[in-house]
């Protein structure tokens, strides 16, 4: 199988927007890099989208989804690291549990949601925010679980799997596809919003073939 790992477009936290967001929206040119990279993905053959549960990945998701004619599979693994978090008055980190099942089905109709995207949210861990060794590890087994699915599912097939995912979670994946430790702060392999990186996965090779193609982009449109 080949495998297309993309990161989220632009979201209102990655603008810098204030205050900062628990589960932020693209912004529209968040909206245009997602357009630009499903675009880039017509030729490519895709057979299965996957994504996080998080807004900006599953509004990413939707229009690569559009584009390609493609059910976005919702993977709760995929969350980026801390999950839903927001900062209070007090300065204290409090954890939300992220969008509901119905929450999502507006926004992506088609969606095929596993039963851990329940009635009441999906994010139930606590302390993750405030512990970086914590979502650190989680976001490396979370990894792992994703890979042990694509293998059981996918591996030595023709298919050809994109997922959409997050900066910090992203380079987890890609840490573990290679067997490389947990990263220390989402800084091993850094993506640009809608970077794209591409891995040929067998169960004889791993290759990585690209790593943050960000060649759909205009140059203006390039953002972190």
């Amino acid at each position: 199988m080949e495998f297309y790992l993309i990161r989220h477009g632009q979201s209102t936290n990655n603008e810098g927007k204030l205050p900062r967001a628990a589960d932020p929206p693209l912004t529209n040119l968040g909206v245009e890099q997602a357009r630009w990279v499903g675009e880039s993905l017509k030729d490519e053959g895709i057979t299965r989208l996957y994504c996080s549960p998080m807004l900006r990945t599953l509004q990413t998701a939707q229009i690569i989804s559009d584009i390609l004619d493609l059910p976005p599979h919702v993977f709760v693994g995929l969350h980026e690291w801390g999950g839903i978090w927001e900062v209070r008055g007090d300065g204290a980190a409090v954890q939300l549990p992220g969008l509901t099942r119905s929450e999502i089905r507006e926004l992506c109709p088609n969606a095929v949601l596993p039963e851990d995207v329940t009635d009441r949210g999906w994010w139930f861990h606590e302390g993750f925010a405030a512990d970086i060794e914590g979502a650190r590890q989680l976001a490396h087994e979370n990894a792992l679980a994703f890979i042990a699915h694509l293998t059981a599912h996918h591996v030595d097939t023709e298919q050809r799997i994109a997922a959409v995912s997050h900066g910090g979670s992203g380079g987890s994946l890609i840490s573990a596809f290679f067997g490389l430790p947990p990263d220390v702060d989402y800084s091993r392999f850094t993506q640009n919003n809608t970077g794209l990186s591409k891995i040929l996965f067998t169960s004889e090779q791993r290759q990585l073939q690209c790593l943050n193609r960000i060649s759909h982009l205009p140059s203006e449109a390039v953002t972190s």
